[in-house]
């Protein structure tokens, strides 16, 4: 008998991503295409975008090789097609664009055959041919009636934005540059739209599940039952701010007295990421979530960040295993740098369809910019591609310990709430709207303020500023011309600008292109900081300006624009914007409002910082002062302070001894003085333990005279009239440190930390109690193998 093999092919209907599918279409036309919401112009930021290629945001149809015209910020865009030429003919193509431009050539009609011809990645004006050599490309041949696929990228930041492709041959002029008409091209067809879009509500098959959603890749899928109290709503990221802690190191943020119990700010997420901005230094963030995948297979986690970014992946749904799968940015990563450190990414993580997983994010950033990105590669998204994380498949972590003082502002998600703030049980929460028109966007509208900064600059010449006289320059190494001058009134830290050229329809070429920008201190010696080429404005009355120098945190009063166009035609600006400090010169007298220093100034960093009255120079063993007018000044000695001065209206003046101050008979103070009398030891050691938990014998003991031995020391003291409390803690050497809080039945109800210090010493956590109910806890803190607790008791009114 015949043995019969019988081969059983399994197909996964996956979705077909990119352009394997398409045909040549209509002659005649083209298909532009727009990603919106882009990080930024590098390209990376339009193949992480989650919709990637398969859904745009907008379709049009175009008829030459030329997109829109300045038509929006931050956005990604494509042009495709195919050329289709009557009879041979060598080419050579040559694009323009602003920012980032990209163009593809198949060597037939498969998309998948296409190789990157040209590419330029800085600005370059609609007809600037000649800019940069690698505009241009080497003679392709191309034959008669085969359709060649093509595709243009390009990327948009903030200002003017385009994108040309451009040919010479003999089939219309070998001598100039031409666009590629309507003769010569033709659309894409055959596409089809594989998968619902994201949202869209389905049928899983699974009764275990509930709210069932399409995810955009064909994968429909609900939120599994579950028992865990802590996993929260679907689609909910929640990130929470911890501010004034400084360095960029993360361990500055596990330490920081306030993390995690107190932050200082809370917003939401649409995705797992933060774009890059400049308006906050030195705070930390954490988010704490829960991940469900929509089918099981193998996926890869990637993290990028500016300062320290730290991704825990837990291995189940319990926080305690998160440490199961890390990636780490040690130092920072520009937004799609994905392999500057060999740590960014994990391996593959298997994953089960409708298990939970718990997810957490750290991050520090210190001075300068910041932004983080979780990304990933799945089994259903293009292979090799790093992604952005959308929403859909987080869950909010519904046990973190943070709780947000009241009053702090906020967003409550719900768009017909106004004056959004934490109520006193930490909860987000906003002014409902009211009346017959409540359902109504209007109804929500808060009208911006008359003079509040705005992103459009309207094209009206009263608007604008324009040079028409040659002058000399205030900078002696440039010539005469047209310049301006903006004077800050005080030296400032200067930051990130903002730049709207001159925006008058019809007269756009009066704007500055080749621009010098120097810095001064004083409006007479200058410094040059750059040399620049400005994009023009589009004189439409929406113009949105464009990115200017970033000064990267220099110092100066003045700041000076001059224009190294031809002088012999007139020149002008719109508006410009800077992010400034304010930072006199060094020790520039000022107030640091605090009665209790003198000699208040600026310092190095831009701080008014004053001498603290109480402390003791113990410059001398004993100080007496005797019979004289005392001017403000601290007086200081080892031992004592004597004196029987008088101390002159107006002034400030502090007695620190060591041991004793005395005031002897004689002794005065006129009319609106501040004294201060202090008692200080002159302790220079800077580890003086003061409280009664610091002055433990193990420190002192000599480690010669005994075996070392562990102690921990623990603490909880409850503020008065608050529901803060304040855990102390002291570990005598470096070790790993876990604190969490457990009710009567030892279950964990809240984690607070799980850090390595590296420095023996006391540390301190903050937290509140509004999220406990009422009853008695325990702080339990773990150290190696060593466990001490302390009890904590809520008691609800």
């Amino acid at each position: 008998m015949n043995n019969i093999i019988y081969i059983i092919c399994i197909v996964i209907c996956l979705p077909i991503l990119g352009n394997s599918q398409i045909c040549p279409g209509s002659e005649g036309q083209l298909e532009w295409e727009a990603y919106f919401d882009t990080f930024d112009d590098e390209l990376g930021h339009l193949t992480a975008k989650y919709d990637y290629p398969q859904r745009p945001d907008l379709v049009k149809t175009v008829y030459k090789t030329q997109t829109p015209i300045n038509y929006s910020n931050y956005f990604g865009g494509r042009l495709r097609g195919y050329i289709n030429v009557p009879q041979a003919t060598d080419v050579t193509f040559n694009i323009t664009g602003d920012d980032h431009v990209y163009f593809y050539l198949s060597t037939d009609q498969d998309p998948n055959n296409k190789v990157l011809q040209t590419s330029i990645t800085s600005y370059a004006s609609v007809t600037d041919h000649d800019k940069y050599p690698e505009q241009t490309t080497g003679i392709v041949s191309l034959i008669d009636g085969v359709d060649y696929y093509f595709e243009i990228l390009y990327l948009e930041n903030s200002g003017g934005d385009h994108a040309s492709l451009y040919w010479k041959t003999d089939l219309v002029d070998t001598t100039n540059w031409n666009l590629i008409t309507a003769d010569f091209l033709k659309a894409v067809a055959c596409t089809v739209d594989e998968c619902p879009a994201e949202g869209t509500i389905c049928d899983d098959g699974n009764p275990g599940t509930e709210n069932d959603i399409e995810d955009g890749f064909c994968n429909c899928s609900g939120s599994t039952s579950t028992t865990n109290t802590c996993i929260g709503d679907r689609g909910v990221l929640e990130a929470y701010r911890f501010e004034n802690i400084t360095g960029s190191d993360i361990s500055a943020l596990y330490e920081a007295p306030n993390f995690p119990g107190i932050p200082d700010y809370g917003y939401m997420l649409p995705q797992y990421s933060r774009p890059y901005s400049n308006n906050i230094d030195d705070f930390g963030v954490q988010i704490q979530s829960y991940i469900s995948v929509p089918i099981t297979g193998d996926y890869k986690f990637n993290v990028t960040g500016n300062d320290n970014t730290v991704l825990f992946i837990s291995s189940d749904e319990t926080p305690e295993n998160k440490q199961a799968h890390q990636a780490l940015v040690s130092g920072n990563s520009n937004m799609v740098q994905h392999d500057k450190y060999i740590w960014q990414s994990t391996g593959n993580i298997n994953l089960v369809a409708g298990q939970y997983y718990y997810v957490e994010l750290n991050f520090k950033a210190g001075t300068g910019g910041e932004h983080y990105s979780i990304f990933w590669q799945t089994p259903f998204t293009e292979v090799d591609t790093w992604k952005r994380i959308p929403a859909t498949y987080f869950y909010d972590y519904g046990c973190e310990l943070a709780c947000i003082p009241e009053n702090t502002p906020c967003d409550d998600g719900n768009p017909f709430t106004n004056s959004d703030t934490y109520d006193d049980n930490c909860t987000c929460a906003g002014i409902p709207c009211s009346g017959p028109d409540c359902d109504s966007p209007l109804a929500n509208y808060v009208p911006y303020d008359k003079c509040s900064v705005t992103d459009q600059l309207d094209n009206n010449p009263a608007n604008n500023w324009l040079s028409c006289a040659i002058t000399p320059n205030p900078n002696n190494v440039r010539a005469d011309g047209h310049w301006i001058m903006y004077d800050l009134g005080q030296r400032h830290e200067l930051h990130q600008t903002q730049i709207w050229n001159y925006n008058v329809e019809n007269e756009t070429d009066k704007g500055f292109q080749s621009v010098a920008v120097d810095i001064s201190d004083d409006g007479v010696t200058w410094t040059e900081y750059g040399l620049y080429q400005w994009a023009l404005a589009s004189g439409d009355s929406g113009y949105s300006g464009f990115s200017g120098p970033h000064f990267q945190g220099q110092y100066a009063q003045y700041v000076m624009f001059t224009s190294l166009d031809d002088p012999s035609s007139c020149k002008g600006l719109g508006k410009v914007a800077f992010t400034a400090v304010l930072c006199p010169l060094v020790d520039t007298p000022c107030d640091d409002g605090d009665i209790y220093t003198l000699n208040d100034k600026y310092d190095n960093n831009c701080l008014c910082i004053g001498d603290q009255m109480e402390e003791n120079e113990c410059q001398d063993e004993t100080l007496t002062l005797g019979d004289s007018t005392l001017y403000s000044d601290i007086f200081s000695a080892e031992v004592y302070v004597n004196s029987i001065s008088k101390i002159a209206s107006q002034n400030v003046v502090s007695f620190v001894g060591g041991s004793s101050v005395i005031l002897n008979p004689g002794f005065e103070t006129e009319d609106n003085t501040l004294f201060i009398a202090t008692i200080d030891t002159c302790d220079t050691e800077g580890n003086k333990l003061a409280e009664p938990l610091l002055r433990s014998e193990v420190i002192n003991q000599k480690r010669e005279d005994r075996e070392e031995t562990m102690l921990l020391k623990l603490q909880v003291i409850a503020q008065e009239e608050s529901d803060i409390q304040t855990i102390k803690f002291y570990i005598p050497k470096a070790g790993d440190v876990n604190i969490s809080i457990i009710d009567q039945s030892e279950n964990k109800v809240f984690d607070i930390l799980s850090h390595e210090f590296t420095n023996q010493g006391v540390y301190e956590k903050k937290i509140r109690t509004k999220k406990f109910d009422s009853g008695v806890y325990n702080v339990l803190l773990t150290y190696d193998e060593y466990a001490i607790r302390e009890k904590i008791v809520v008691a609800r009114l």
